[in-house]
């Protein structure tokens, strides 16, 4: 065990200086550590740069890590870094680091910083209330609202710290810090799996519906109508692309009540032969991203209903990212309970789903609970 604890803590300190390196140097680079593994996972791209991806057969083909905004536009694409340096376990990294110190920048095109647009609890009512209007004229079912928050900074934080924290405090979640031209610097612990494929099986998740867990043991939950209407609206959503694909034989196992952090979500789980699905990776998740978790049902009409009611722009939040066709290996994730760095200090992105039950300040709580996970860790470790 002490063994093992010590191999950790040499891992953990040699990719924080690989981060710190890349980091100061403005090197595109990412960071993760798998749900229920210790270890960390730094990609380094240092030649060249990372690559737009442009189509769902790009994603196929892809080897490396991606990142796929909510909704793919110029501003912001969909993003593959594809790493010339992989660490992982305990590696010597002295000739790696002496290559990055001579890292220069790659001058190309500039994303333009836009100010983070912060709705107010009146702003957000009228949204709801927008929804619910079209939920009731029976063109959509469920529309998920999300809003921003920022926290500012006094002070510089230490991202690789704060990072390193955040693996310690959610190790079932996927947890990841990047930095990539165009894209801005991301920090996240997702709980929700968008696909895992390992050797001859691949797992997709239904994950939906939300509460706080408060002093509450896990077997003790009761869920209302609402909560449960939703998990049902996504996992049907799930079903329907499974048999598009002409996948019948899949494992289903849930809903059941999943644990992240403060919040416990309905999960159901759905298990399938990877071979069905590898030939088409990236028209299978085009087809189920945005799930009805994050945007809503009818997809499409739900998503354009989202990009003309929200005043801001979700960018990478609530889209999907995580290692593809690494040893055979794909898991990707939704990017939630995650934040951008941005110059004031954390822009903090929450949702809630919208039905026709819905009652606005109650939906506003919900994204407050979502975005307090981790804004109040990055308090406490300030404090620290």
């Amino acid at each position: 065990m002490i063994a093992s604890d010590n191999l950790e803590i040499q891992n953990i300190k040699l990719c924080n200086k690989l981060l710190q390196v890349c980091l100061e140097k403005d090197i595109p680079c990412v960071a993760y550590q798998m749900p229920g593994e210790s270890t960390i996972t730094t990609f380094i791209q240092y030649q060249g740069a990372p690559r737009r991806l442009l189509s769902s057969n790009d994603l196929t083909r892809a080897k490396g890590f991606v990142i796929a905004p909510f909704d793919n536009n110029e501003s912001f694409p969909s993003v593959l870094l594809e790493p010339d340096y992989i660490h992982t376990g305990n590696c010597e990294i002295d000739e790696i680091i002496e290559s990055l110190q001579k890292y220069s920048p790659k001058q190309g095109k500039t994303t333009a910083i836009n100010a983070i647009y912060q709705a107010t609890l009146a702003e957000f009512t009228a949204q709801v209330e927008a929804i619910k209007k079209t939920i009731s004229e029976g063109i959509i079912n469920k529309v998920v609202l999300s809003r921003i928050r920022v926290d500012r900074c006094s002070e510089g934080v230490d991202l690789v710290p704060l990072f390193n924290s955040l693996c310690q405090s959610y190790p079932g979640a996927f947890v990841y810090l990047l930095r990539i031209p165009g894209v801005g610097c991301w920090m996240g612990a997702s709980p929700e799996p968008l696909l895992l494929v390992e050797g001859n099986l691949a797992k997709t998740t239904s994950i939906a519906g939300t509460q706080v867990l408060w002093k509450n043991l896990l077997s003790e939950v009761v869920w209302k109508a609402k909560e449960l209407d939703e998990q049902e609206i996504v996992t049907g959503y799930i079903e329907n692309v499974l048999r598009t694909f002409g996948v019948t034989n899949f494992q289903k196992s849930g809903p059941y009540s999943y644990r992240a952090a403060n919040l416990v979500h309905l999960k159901t789980e759905f298990t399938l032969e990877a071979s069905l699905i590898k030939p088409l990776l990236g028209e299978f998740v085009d087809a189920l991203q945005p799930t009805p978790s994050v945007g809503g049902l009818p997809k499409s009409e739900a998503k354009n209903l989202l990009l003309s009611v929200e005043k801001h722009n979700r960018e990478y939040y609530s889209g999907f990212l995580g290692p593809v066709n690494i040893e055979d290996k794909t898991a990707l994730f939704v990017n939630l309970r995650c934040m951008k760095v941005v110059k004031e200090g954390f822009a903090l992105f929450g949702g809630a789903g919208i039905t026709k039950g819905s009652v606005a300040r109650r939906e506003w709580d919900e994204t407050t609970q979502k975005i307090m996970t981790l804004s109040t860790f990055v308090s406490s470790v300030k404090k620290k």
